[in-house]
């Protein structure tokens, strides 16, 4: 009896990770391929197709499938009942493309999505070429493994209502069958079958990306969710990777365009204020000021309005174009005095007073034919109906006009953000920032760091275990 209860309580032990975690043997993945389609190419030597009422099809060679409506499908002349399943005991090509495991056609509001259902390492062996270079050292490409693996699992059933566990494009992984598969990064997979960072007892959300620029971000500076191991990390090593050096122009007018595209209405751009800086100088929230107002944004919202391969990371600096100079400054209070000597003397009078808000001063600077406008509401707002000053008042320093600004330097005025009709971002990094860098883990590796000790470092707080 001692001896039954002993070896029940050895097997309750080893079994209690695996029931904790609810995964004893390889998972499955299905992966959306081709979604709301009305006809499609699959292709084999052998095929069967078997629809949701018990029907079977067997086929050879290339099969147009078409939608049938009212959730079936045309294979070889034959009405097919969606779901149907599509196996084969080789590979099967969906439009001449290679995929392992079975091909299963979901209804998709009156067309179809084709999805590639297949065991979890096999699905990896379509995943890693899109994120490493083979070529790179084993321990990153093992690294990269263990995360791709975690992070599939994590986020498994995120296009549940679709029919299917995940996308095949960057919105979840770039996945590409067969045709992306390679022997190193087979290897780096079955070197680590199983293995996964948990956090909890469960899956680690394990975001990761190109390059972090020195230093990895707070994933509650992107997406907004406090999770305790995914805050800032250094790069313990310096490396050079294509995107160490970048830069992007783009106008304020087009600016504008691209943030009022992504729900974000200021108008033109004029001026760009960073409001946060985290660590390794990444810029993390900033305020944006336009013709028809000002929004303060998180950085990656700006990143992901401009294109996120323009504006490859919130790593960056920013320089406007010069157009909002001294000289200008000067110009523009030239031209008030020009006007009339009453109006202008009223107008500088009420700037230095702070009458005008940033905007209306850039709008009166670009748009002279409404400082009359501008006049009459500052002197509403203020209660009056005249204001006299001298000529020589008039002629004081022209940062009062912008009393924001200071003049320091000789040439540009400087203002606490950047303000100009151009703007040139020059950054370093590529990717969101959170979660592991894929060339600073190439770093790692290159200095002897193994992959376990990789994944620990970007991910502090989780726990690398192997689960089946």
């Amino acid at each position: 009896m001692k001896f039954w209860f002993k070896m029940s309580l050895v097997l309750f032990l080893l079994l209690v990770p695996f029931c904790v975690q609810g995964i004893s043997k390889e998972p499955a993945i299905s992966v959306g391929l081709a979604q709301g389609v009305s006809s499609c190419a699959i292709r084999s030597n052998n095929m069967t197709f078997y629809d949701a009422s018990g029907k079977q099809v067997n086929m050879k060679g290339t099969v147009t499938v078409k939608s049938g409506g009212r959730a079936s499908v045309i294979v070889g002349g034959k009405s097919l009942a969606l779901p149907v399943t599509v196996r084969s005991k080789g590979l099967l090509y969906l439009n001449d493309k290679p995929y392992r495991g079975v091909f299963v056609l979901v209804a998709s509001s009156g067309s179809f999505t084709v999805v590639n259902e297949l065991p979890l390492e096999d699905y990896l062996k379509g995943v890693l070429k899109m994120e490493v270079n083979p070529s790179w050292p084993a321990e990153v490409l093992r690294a990269q493994a263990i995360t791709a693996r975690t992070y599939a699992l994590a986020e498994k059933g995120r296009h549940g209502s679709a029919g299917f566990d995940l996308c095949a494009t960057d919105h979840c992984i770039p996945y590409r069958g067969v045709n992306a598969e390679d022997p190193k990064l087979t290897h780096a997979i079955e070197s680590t079958r199983g293995m996964v960072l948990l956090y909890q007892g469960k899956p680690a959300r394990t975001f990761f990306h190109s390059d972090s620029g020195g230093w990895t971000t707070d994933v509650q500076s992107v997406w907004g969710a406090d999770i305790p191991y995914l805050k800032p990390v250094q790069e313990p090593f310096q490396y050079q990777s294509p995107y160490s050096s970048w830069s992007f122009k783009i106008s304020g007018d087009e600016l504008g365009r691209r943030l009022s595209q992504a729900g974000i209405n200021v108008g033109s751009v004029f001026e760009i204020i960073p409001v946060k800086i985290g660590p390794g100088d990444r810029v993390e929230m900033v305020e944006v000021v336009g013709t028809k107002g000002r929004k303060t944004i998180k950085s990656h919202e700006l990143r992901m309005a401009l294109g996120a391969k323009e504006l490859k990371s919130t790593v960056f600096s920013l320089d406007g174009d010069g157009g909002t100079t001294r000289r200008d400054v000067l110009a523009a209070s030239e031209d008030f005095i020009d006007e009339s000597q009453s109006d202008s003397a009223t107008l500088i009078s009420l700037t230095q007073e702070g009458a005008f808000t940033s905007e209306e001063l850039m709008d009166m600077l670009l748009h002279p034919e409404k400082r009359g406008e501008y006049l009459k509401k500052a002197l509403a707002r203020r209660g009056k109906s005249t204001a006299k000053t001298s000529k020589k008042s008039q002629k004081k320093d022209p940062k009062l006009l912008w009393p924001q600004w200071d003049t320091s330097a000789d040439d540009e005025v400087k203002t606490r953000g950047v303000r100009g009709t151009t703007f040139l971002f020059q950054g370093k990094g590529w990717g969101h920032g959170v979660g592991m860098s894929q060339w600073g883990a190439k770093a790692m590796a290159e200095n002897g760091w193994p992959a376990e000790k990789i994944v620990r470092y970007y991910y502090p707080g989780t726990e690398l275990r192997k689960l089946y």
